[in-house]
C-alpha cells in the first residue's frame, strides 16, 4: 500500500512512499475473545453470532497499522441482525413463489427431495432437486454476496476516511451467473476465470476516499489450486455411471460420499 506526499512548494512532484502493515494482535486475547463470544453464540442458538463476528472485526481491525496508524471498524451487531432478518423474509417469500412456480409446471420440489429414494435413479432425482433448489437462489446469494463486501467497507475506516463500494450488486450478479454457468458447462474447467473476473468486479469498484481500487494478475495462475476439484469430479462422474448401470445402491452411495468429501477437501483447498 502506497501513500502521496504532499507537494511541497510550487511545481513540487508528489512522491509515493511506501507504508509498512504491522498486525499487532495479541494472540491470548484474541484466543479468548474468540472461545467467549463462541460460547455466547451458543448459549443464544447462533443468535449471538452477529455480535461476535462485529466484536472480532473490531479487534482485528484495530490490530492492522499501515503507516502506524490502525483501522476502524464502525459496524454493529444490531445491524447485522436487521439485515439477517430482512434476507430471510426475502428469502422466504423468493422460495415460495419459487414452488408456486415448480408446482404449476407439475414437478413438486420439496416432494421430491424429502421422498424415501429405493433405486440409485431416485437418488438422482433427489440430487436433481436438490441442485434445483440451490440453483433457484444463487442469485439471492450473489446479491448478498455483494451487498456484504460492500458494508464491510462502508464501516472501515482509515487516517479519518471511510472506505466504500459501488452500487453496483446486481451487475455482479448476472455476471456471477454468466461466469459460475460456463464453469458449470465445462464442469469447473473455467472456475478460475469466474473467481478472478468477479473479485476482480468487486475490487475495481473499490474506494478510499476519492482513490480508486484497481486488481490485476492472471486468471489462469489459480489452475494448480483446482488440481483436488478436478480429481472429486472424476470420482463423482465415474461413479455415477457405474452405480448407475450396475444398479447397485451401495456402490453408487459409496463413491458419491467419496466424491462429496474430496470435493469439500478440494474446495478448501482452492479457497485457502
Amino acid at each position: 500500500m502506497t501513500d502521496t506526499l504532499a507537494p511541497q512548494g510550487e511545481g513540487a512532484v508528489c512522491a509515493p512512499t511506501r507504508l509498512y502493515g504491522v498486525f499487532s494482535c495479541d494472540n491470548s486475547k484474541l484466543f479468548w475473545l474468540v472461545v467467549w463470544t463462541g460460547a455466547l453464540t451458543v448459549v443464544t442458538l447462533g443468535l449471538y453470532r452477529f455480535w461476535a463476528r462485529t466484536r472480532l472485526r473490531r479487534y482485528i481491525w484495530s490490530s492492522i497499522t499501515p503507516g502506524g496508524d490502525s483501522f476502524e471498524y464502525t459496524g454493529t451487531g444490531l445491524e447485522k441482525f436487521l439485515g439477517f432478518l430482512i434476507a430471510l423474509v426475502v428469502l422466504a417469500v423468493y422460495l415460495g413463489l419459487l414452488q408456486v412456480v415448480l408446482s404449476f409446471v407439475g414437478f413438486n420440489l420439496w416432494g421430491a427431495i424429502s421422498s424415501e429414494p429405493k433405486l440409485p435413479k431416485d437418488i438422482l432425482m433427489q440430487m436433481v432437486a436438490s441442485y434445483a433448489a440451490g440453483l433457484a437462489v444463487m442469485p439471492l446469494i450473489f446479491f448478498a454476496q455483494y451487498r456484504a463486501r460492500r458494508y464491510m467497507l462502508s464501516r472501515t475506516r482509515w487516517r479519518g476516511l471511510r472506505f466504500a463500494m459501488d452500487a453496483a450488486a446486481l451487475g455482479y450478479v448476472w455476471r456471477a451467473l454468466l461466469y459460475y454457468g460456463m464453469s458449470l458447462v465445462t464442469l469447473g474447467a473455467l472456475m478460475p476465470l469466474a473467481t478472478f473476473r468477479l473479485e476482480k468486479y468487486m475490487t475495481d469498484r473499490m474506494w478510499y476516499g476519492d482513490a480508486g481500487f484497481e486488481q490485476e494478475g492472471q486468471w489462469t495462475a489459480l489452475y494448480p489450486a483446482m488440481k483436488h476439484l478436478f480429481i472429486a469430479a472424476a470420482v463423482l462422474l465415474l461413479g455415477g455411471v457405474v452405480g448407475y448401470l450396475a444398479q447397485s445402491l451401495n456402490l453408487f452411495v459409496i463413491t458419491i460420499l467419496v466424491g462429496y468429501l474430496w470435493l469439500f477437501f478440494g474446495f478448501v483447498y482452492y479457497q485457502v
